[in-house]
């Protein structure tokens, strides 16, 4: 018995560093080690598909508060993020490329919690990541469970009709790019 208890801290220190591994590689512990969690949340998210957006219910914003409606005819990409996570980091570059290539055409929304945040890192992550048009500040996980986010970065296109069109966690440039594209050149509703 105390042999095991002796190598109790090593087996528990290796499975951390695999997970952290895991992880670093971009894929987080449940994406990677349990597929099948993985494809149950896109199933979920895309129970959103073809629906009207759910409104985004924030405690907080940086920037002026959103109603998507206040953005019929306008293409809209909301993308959840946190501060803390590489992945995020990586699509808010991306968005930041999309938001430049399309211009007005587009609003980039960005939604995060405070889990593992505070409201000055966020703040912080913002300014220096130069973030999306408006963020929203996500403090009771309302938005979160109506679009179904249980990972991040999950990213949202919602076309000129307030449809959601696309659902992906962590999608890449092109293929964000293409439904961006679709979403734009699907109806001409002036605004």
């Amino acid at each position: 018995m105390r042999r095991y208890l002796k190598e109790a801290p090593l087996l528990v220190g290796i499975a951390v560093l695999v997970l952290e591994i895991n992880a670093w590689a971009g894929g987080g512990p449940q994406r990677r080690l349990f597929p099948e969690a993985h494809e149950m949340q896109n199933r979920q998210a895309s129970l959103l598909l073809g629906r009207m957006a759910p409104n985004l219910q924030a405690t907080e914003w940086i920037g002026a508060p959103v109603d998507l409606r206040d953005f019929r005819g306008r293409v809209v990409v909301v993308g959840f993020w946190a501060s803390w996570s590489n992945s995020s980091r990586q699509q808010l570059a991306m968005l930041r490329k999309l938001r430049e290539r399309y211009g007005s055409q587009v609003v980039m929304v960005g939604v995060t919690t405070l889990d593992g945040q505070t409201i000055d890192k966020i703040q912080e992550f913002v300014r220096k990541n130069k973030a999306p048009d408006f963020v929203a500040i996500d403090s009771y996980n309302f938005t979160h469970r109506a679009y179904h986010v249980e990972e991040i970065p999950h990213t949202f296109v919602i076309d000129r009709e307030g449809v959601v069109q696309f659902a992906s966690v962590a999608a890449d440039e092109a293929q964000l790019g293409a439904e961006v594209d679709r979403a734009i050149s699907a109806g001409n509703i002036t605004q």
